[in-house]
Protein backbone atom coordinates (compact mmCIF):
# COMPACT_ATOMS: atom_id res chain seq x y z
CA UNK A 1 0.00 0.00 0.00
CA UNK A 2 1.25 3.48 -0.84
CA UNK A 3 2.67 5.34 2.15
CA UNK A 4 0.42 7.91 3.80
CA UNK A 5 3.14 10.52 3.35
CA UNK A 6 3.16 9.95 -0.40
CA UNK A 7 -0.64 10.09 -0.52
CA UNK A 8 -0.60 13.40 1.34
CA UNK A 9 1.91 14.84 -1.13
CA UNK A 10 -0.23 13.62 -4.02
CA UNK A 11 -3.35 15.22 -2.52
CA UNK A 12 -1.52 18.55 -2.18
CA UNK A 13 -0.26 18.28 -5.75
CA UNK A 14 -3.85 18.03 -6.98
CA UNK A 15 -4.83 21.28 -5.29
CA UNK A 16 -5.86 22.70 -1.92
CA UNK A 17 -6.68 20.18 0.81
CA UNK A 18 -9.53 20.72 3.28
CA UNK A 19 -9.03 18.71 6.46
CA UNK A 20 -11.20 18.44 9.57
CA UNK A 21 -9.50 18.49 12.96
CA UNK A 22 -10.24 15.19 14.70
CA UNK A 23 -9.14 14.10 18.15
CA UNK A 24 -9.60 10.32 18.48
CA UNK A 25 -10.20 7.13 16.51
CA UNK A 26 -13.97 7.61 16.45
CA UNK A 27 -13.90 11.13 15.01
CA UNK A 28 -11.20 10.03 12.55
CA UNK A 29 -13.41 7.16 11.34
CA UNK A 30 -16.41 9.46 10.96
CA UNK A 31 -14.29 11.90 8.94
CA UNK A 32 -13.13 9.04 6.74
CA UNK A 33 -16.76 8.05 6.09
CA UNK A 34 -17.47 11.69 5.17
CA UNK A 35 -14.96 11.25 2.29
CA UNK A 36 -12.24 13.63 3.46
CA UNK A 37 -8.81 12.96 1.97
CA UNK A 38 -6.66 14.18 4.85
CA UNK A 39 -7.16 14.51 8.62
CA UNK A 40 -5.67 16.84 11.20
CA UNK A 41 -5.08 15.72 14.77
CA UNK A 42 -5.85 18.84 16.79
CA UNK A 43 -3.64 19.50 19.81
CA UNK A 44 -6.24 21.36 21.85
CA UNK A 45 -8.95 18.75 21.32
CA UNK A 46 -6.54 15.87 22.02
CA UNK A 47 -5.48 17.55 25.25
CA UNK A 48 -9.14 17.92 26.24
CA UNK A 49 -10.05 14.33 25.37
CA UNK A 50 -6.98 12.66 26.90
CA UNK A 51 -6.41 14.84 29.96
CA UNK A 52 -9.65 16.77 30.37
CA UNK A 53 -7.79 20.08 30.53
CA UNK A 54 -7.62 23.25 28.41
CA UNK A 55 -5.01 23.74 25.69
CA UNK A 56 -1.98 24.48 27.87
CA UNK A 57 0.65 22.32 26.19
CA UNK A 58 0.80 19.69 28.95
CA UNK A 59 0.76 16.61 26.73
CA UNK A 60 4.06 14.75 26.53
CA UNK A 61 5.83 13.47 23.43
CA UNK A 62 5.00 9.86 24.22
CA UNK A 63 1.34 10.63 24.90
CA UNK A 64 0.99 12.38 21.54
CA UNK A 65 2.91 9.67 19.67
CA UNK A 66 0.93 6.82 21.26
CA UNK A 67 -2.37 8.54 20.56
CA UNK A 68 -1.36 9.41 16.99
CA UNK A 69 -0.41 5.77 16.35
CA UNK A 70 -3.88 4.60 17.41
CA UNK A 71 -5.60 7.22 15.25
CA UNK A 72 -3.43 6.43 12.21
CA UNK A 73 -4.12 2.73 12.71
CA UNK A 74 -7.88 3.29 12.72
CA UNK A 75 -8.16 4.91 9.27
CA UNK A 76 -6.61 4.67 5.83
CA UNK A 77 -6.16 8.43 5.48
CA UNK A 78 -3.04 10.59 5.89
CA UNK A 79 -3.00 12.34 9.26
CA UNK A 80 -1.20 15.59 10.17
CA UNK A 81 -0.58 16.21 13.87
CA UNK A 82 0.12 19.18 16.10
CA UNK A 83 3.44 18.78 17.97
CA UNK A 84 3.41 22.20 19.65
CA UNK A 85 7.03 23.42 20.03
CA UNK A 86 8.59 19.99 19.51
CA UNK A 87 8.81 19.09 23.22
CA UNK A 88 12.14 20.75 23.96
CA UNK A 89 15.38 21.79 22.26
CA UNK A 90 16.58 20.78 18.83
CA UNK A 91 17.54 17.27 20.01
CA UNK A 92 14.02 16.82 21.37
CA UNK A 93 12.62 18.11 18.08
CA UNK A 94 14.58 15.49 16.18
CA UNK A 95 13.39 12.68 18.43
CA UNK A 96 9.84 14.00 18.13
CA UNK A 97 9.91 13.86 14.34
CA UNK A 98 11.20 10.29 14.35
CA UNK A 99 8.58 9.19 16.87
CA UNK A 100 5.83 10.82 14.82
CA UNK A 101 7.04 9.08 11.68
CA UNK A 102 7.06 5.79 13.59
CA UNK A 103 3.49 6.47 14.72
CA UNK A 104 2.37 6.51 11.08
CA UNK A 105 1.67 10.21 10.68
CA UNK A 106 1.99 11.84 7.26
CA UNK A 107 3.16 15.17 8.66
CA UNK A 108 3.30 17.52 11.63
CA UNK A 109 3.22 21.21 12.42
CA UNK A 110 5.72 22.74 14.81
CA UNK A 111 5.53 26.29 16.16
CA UNK A 112 7.82 29.10 17.26
CA UNK A 113 6.23 29.86 20.61
CA UNK A 114 8.40 30.07 23.71
CA UNK A 115 7.90 27.46 26.40
CA UNK A 116 5.55 27.15 28.16
CA UNK A 117 3.40 27.65 25.08
CA UNK A 118 -0.03 29.24 25.13
CA UNK A 119 -3.19 28.80 23.12
CA UNK A 120 -3.49 31.68 20.62
CA UNK A 121 -6.83 32.67 22.14
CA UNK A 122 -5.12 33.38 25.47
CA UNK A 123 -3.18 36.52 26.30
CA UNK A 124 0.56 36.41 26.83
CA UNK A 125 1.84 34.47 23.83
CA UNK A 126 5.61 34.74 23.40
CA UNK A 127 7.77 33.57 20.52
CA UNK A 128 11.41 32.58 20.47
CA UNK A 129 13.98 34.50 18.44
CA UNK A 130 14.06 34.10 14.68
CA UNK A 131 17.30 32.14 15.01
CA UNK A 132 15.87 29.65 17.48
CA UNK A 133 12.68 29.32 15.47
CA UNK A 134 14.59 28.57 12.27
CA UNK A 135 16.80 26.09 14.13
CA UNK A 136 13.69 24.16 15.19
CA UNK A 137 12.56 23.94 11.58
CA UNK A 138 16.00 22.87 10.34
CA UNK A 139 16.22 20.20 13.04
CA UNK A 140 12.78 18.87 12.10
CA UNK A 141 13.61 18.75 8.38
CA UNK A 142 16.94 17.04 9.05
CA UNK A 143 15.38 14.40 11.32
CA UNK A 144 12.84 12.94 8.94
CA UNK A 145 13.74 9.62 7.37
CA UNK A 146 10.91 9.74 4.83
CA UNK A 147 11.46 12.64 2.43
CA UNK A 148 7.68 12.83 1.86
CA UNK A 149 6.94 13.40 5.56
CA UNK A 150 5.43 16.90 5.64
CA UNK A 151 7.00 19.56 7.88
CA UNK A 152 4.66 22.50 8.49
CA UNK A 153 6.15 25.47 10.35
CA UNK A 154 3.78 27.64 12.35
CA UNK A 155 4.47 31.16 13.55
CA UNK A 156 2.67 32.99 16.33
CA UNK A 157 4.59 36.17 15.55
CA UNK A 158 1.32 38.02 15.08
CA UNK A 159 1.96 38.70 18.78
CA UNK A 160 4.73 41.01 17.46
CA UNK A 161 3.53 42.37 14.11
CA UNK A 162 2.04 41.45 10.75
CA UNK A 163 5.44 42.00 9.14
CA UNK A 164 7.12 39.55 11.52
CA UNK A 165 4.59 36.87 10.57
CA UNK A 166 5.41 37.27 6.87
CA UNK A 167 9.17 37.35 7.46
CA UNK A 168 9.14 34.25 9.62
CA UNK A 169 7.05 32.33 7.12
CA UNK A 170 9.64 33.08 4.45
CA UNK A 171 12.50 32.10 6.77
CA UNK A 172 10.80 28.81 7.61
CA UNK A 173 10.24 27.96 3.95
CA UNK A 174 13.87 28.83 3.18
CA UNK A 175 14.93 26.54 6.04
CA UNK A 176 13.20 23.60 4.36
CA UNK A 177 9.65 23.64 5.74
CA UNK A 178 7.18 22.32 3.17
CA UNK A 179 4.36 24.59 4.31
CA UNK A 180 4.20 27.76 6.40
CA UNK A 181 1.44 28.25 8.94
CA UNK A 182 0.74 31.88 9.88
CA UNK A 183 -1.41 32.62 12.92
CA UNK A 184 -3.23 35.95 12.52
CA UNK A 185 -5.36 36.53 15.59
CA UNK A 186 -3.71 39.94 15.89
CA UNK A 187 -3.91 42.04 12.75
CA UNK A 188 -2.21 45.41 12.60
CA UNK A 189 -2.29 45.62 16.38
CA UNK A 190 -6.01 44.80 16.53
CA UNK A 191 -7.72 41.58 17.51
CA UNK A 192 -8.95 39.65 14.49
CA UNK A 193 -12.30 39.36 16.27
CA UNK A 194 -12.62 43.13 16.55
CA UNK A 195 -12.53 43.44 12.75
CA UNK A 196 -15.64 43.68 10.63
CA UNK A 197 -16.63 40.64 8.57
CA UNK A 198 -15.35 42.39 5.45
CA UNK A 199 -12.02 43.16 7.13
CA UNK A 200 -11.65 39.57 8.32
CA UNK A 201 -12.27 38.28 4.83
CA UNK A 202 -9.74 40.79 3.52
CA UNK A 203 -7.06 39.45 5.87
CA UNK A 204 -7.74 35.87 4.79
CA UNK A 205 -7.62 36.75 1.09
CA UNK A 206 -4.52 38.96 1.37
CA UNK A 207 -2.14 36.65 3.24
CA UNK A 208 -1.52 34.13 0.41
CA UNK A 209 -0.29 36.95 -1.81
CA UNK A 210 2.19 38.08 0.83
CA UNK A 211 3.82 34.70 1.45
CA UNK A 212 5.85 33.14 -1.33
CA UNK A 213 5.06 29.49 -0.79
CA UNK A 214 2.41 27.02 0.42
CA UNK A 215 0.52 28.05 3.55
CA UNK A 216 -1.93 26.41 5.95
CA UNK A 217 -5.06 28.00 7.38
CA UNK A 218 -6.39 27.27 10.84
CA UNK A 219 -8.46 29.97 12.38
CA UNK A 220 -11.98 30.75 13.37
CA UNK A 221 -14.79 29.53 11.13
CA UNK A 222 -14.90 31.56 7.90
CA UNK A 223 -16.41 35.02 8.38
CA UNK A 224 -19.83 35.93 7.01
CA UNK A 225 -20.79 33.97 3.93
CA UNK A 226 -17.23 32.85 3.25
CA UNK A 227 -16.65 29.08 3.09
CA UNK A 228 -13.62 26.82 3.48
CA UNK A 229 -13.81 26.39 -0.30
CA UNK A 230 -13.44 30.16 -0.70
CA UNK A 231 -10.39 30.10 1.56
CA UNK A 232 -8.82 27.36 -0.54
CA UNK A 233 -9.60 29.31 -3.70
CA UNK A 234 -7.90 32.36 -2.18
CA UNK A 235 -4.58 30.51 -2.24
CA UNK A 236 -4.31 28.53 1.00
CA UNK A 237 -2.81 25.07 0.37
CA UNK A 238 -4.20 23.32 3.47
CA UNK A 239 -7.41 24.51 5.12
CA UNK A 240 -8.29 23.14 8.55
CA UNK A 241 -11.68 23.17 10.22
CA UNK A 242 -10.37 23.26 13.76
CA UNK A 243 -13.44 23.43 15.97
CA UNK A 244 -16.25 21.48 14.28
CA UNK A 245 -15.70 18.00 15.73
CA UNK A 246 -15.03 18.86 19.35
CA UNK A 247 -17.68 21.59 19.54
CA UNK A 248 -20.32 19.39 17.90
CA UNK A 249 -19.48 16.44 20.13
CA UNK A 250 -19.34 18.51 23.33
CA UNK A 251 -22.67 20.19 22.66
CA UNK A 252 -24.38 16.95 21.61
CA UNK A 253 -23.17 14.94 24.59
CA UNK A 254 -24.02 17.77 27.00
CA UNK A 255 -27.58 17.98 25.64
CA UNK A 256 -28.12 14.21 25.80
CA UNK A 257 -26.78 13.97 29.34
CA UNK A 258 -28.92 16.89 30.48
CA UNK A 259 -32.05 15.14 29.22
CA UNK A 260 -31.06 11.86 30.87
CA UNK A 261 -30.47 13.65 34.16
CA UNK A 262 -33.77 15.55 34.00
CA UNK A 263 -36.07 12.96 32.39
CA UNK A 264 -34.40 9.58 32.71
CA UNK A 265 -34.10 9.15 28.93
CA UNK A 266 -32.82 10.98 25.86
CA UNK A 267 -35.66 10.25 23.46
CA UNK A 268 -36.29 13.94 22.93
CA UNK A 269 -32.69 14.54 21.93
CA UNK A 270 -32.70 11.51 19.61
CA UNK A 271 -35.95 12.63 17.94
CA UNK A 272 -34.68 16.20 17.51
CA UNK A 273 -31.36 14.96 16.14
CA UNK A 274 -32.09 11.94 13.96
CA UNK A 275 -29.00 10.14 12.79
CA UNK A 276 -27.70 6.67 11.98
CA UNK A 277 -25.83 5.95 15.19
CA UNK A 278 -28.52 5.82 17.89
CA UNK A 279 -28.45 2.01 18.09
CA UNK A 280 -25.48 -0.10 19.08
CA UNK A 281 -25.41 -2.42 16.07
CA UNK A 282 -25.37 0.38 13.49
CA UNK A 283 -22.67 2.10 15.53
CA UNK A 284 -20.49 -1.03 15.53
CA UNK A 285 -21.02 -1.55 11.80
CA UNK A 286 -19.72 1.97 11.24
CA UNK A 287 -16.57 0.80 13.03
CA UNK A 288 -16.12 -2.09 10.54
CA UNK A 289 -17.85 -4.80 12.56
CA UNK A 290 -18.46 -6.83 9.39
CA UNK A 291 -14.75 -6.81 8.51
CA UNK A 292 -13.81 -8.13 11.94
CA UNK A 293 -16.55 -10.77 11.80
CA UNK A 294 -15.27 -12.04 8.45
CA UNK A 295 -11.71 -12.27 9.77
CA UNK A 296 -12.91 -14.22 12.81
CA UNK A 297 -14.81 -16.66 10.56
CA UNK A 298 -11.75 -17.13 8.35
CA UNK A 299 -9.55 -18.24 11.21
CA UNK A 300 -12.08 -20.11 13.35
CA UNK A 301 -12.64 -23.79 12.63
Amino acid sequence: MERSTTRLRAALARGPVIAPSVYDCLTARLAELADFEVLHLAGSAVEASLLGIPDLGLLSLTEVADHAARVCGSVALPVIADIDTGFGGVLNVQRTIREMERAGLAGVHIEDQANPKSNPFLAGRRVVSRTEAVDRVKAAVDARRDADFLIIARTDADAISDEEVIERCHLFLEAGADVAFPIFLNCGGRSYYSLSTKEQEGVIRALPGKIDGPIMYMGAPPPGEMTLFDIADAGWSIVLQATACFSAASNAVAAALREIKDKGHFRGYAEANPGPYHDGLTFMKMLRLDDYTEIEKKFTS
